[in-house]
């Protein structure tokens, strides 16, 4: 009877342990570059818990701004410019798991995301400005959606889209009568490739 037991004990152990599957997480950190439709830029991921990690970004992003006039007889204007952007994001890589359940690659955070995305565009110091008016700088706060996707051993690809709030900067002493809130939207398709 004794030995029943024992090897009771120790099937159920068996069991146990064979329940035990080891779960998938993010990388530790993560660092590498992009290149998008409108944006090229560096960014930097750290793990803050098993499927959440928090990214910084510093890049380079085009931006057009019209100038309205209300007199009808004058032309309203457009800026082109490419301005510094930074921002930090936290992401969930919420299909991590899924990813690993059906036998898909999770390397490089290899998953769908959701993140809340806060950046400031400094329009003060553009590299490129082909009007002659200013545009002002910007603090934008997004929740986004996004796939990303690893291939190869260091290349990566990411589709992300999102709508959200958007704050100008601006002084009224200026002589400026715009709106400090606006709506914004991004939408994002980038290629990058991981140090």
């Amino acid at each position: 009877m004794r030995n029943y037991l024992v090897l009771g004990f120790v099937l159920i152990s068996f069991l146990a342990n064979a329940q035990e599957v080891e779960k998938v997480s993010v990388e530790k950190s993560l660092f590498g570059v992009q290149l998008g439709l409108i944006s090229a830029s560096f960014y930097y991921e750290v793990q803050l818990q098993r499927k959440i990690v928090l990214r910084a970004e510093a890049g380079l992003d085009l931006i057009t701004s019209t100038k309205d006039y209300e007199d009808p007889e004058i032309e309203d204007e457009t800026a082109t410019l490419i301005s510094p952007y930074l921002s930090l994001e936290p992401r969930w890589y919420y299909g991590l798991d899924r990813r690993k359940r059906l036998g898909k690659k999770t390397f490089n955070n290899s998953s769908n995301y959701v993140s809340l995305e806060t950046s400031y565009i400094s329009n003060k110091t553009p590299l490129i400005n082909n009007s002659d008016f200013d545009v002002v700088s910007a603090i934008t706060v997004i929740p986004k959606f996004g796939i990303r996707r690893a291939f190869g051993k260091h290349f990566n690809y990411e589709f992300s889209g999102g709508f959200g709030y958007q704050y100008n900067i601006f002084s009224t002493n200026k002589g400026c009568d715009c709106d400090h809130n606006n709506t914004t939207v991004d939408l994002q398709a980038r290629i990058g490739y991981d140090f």
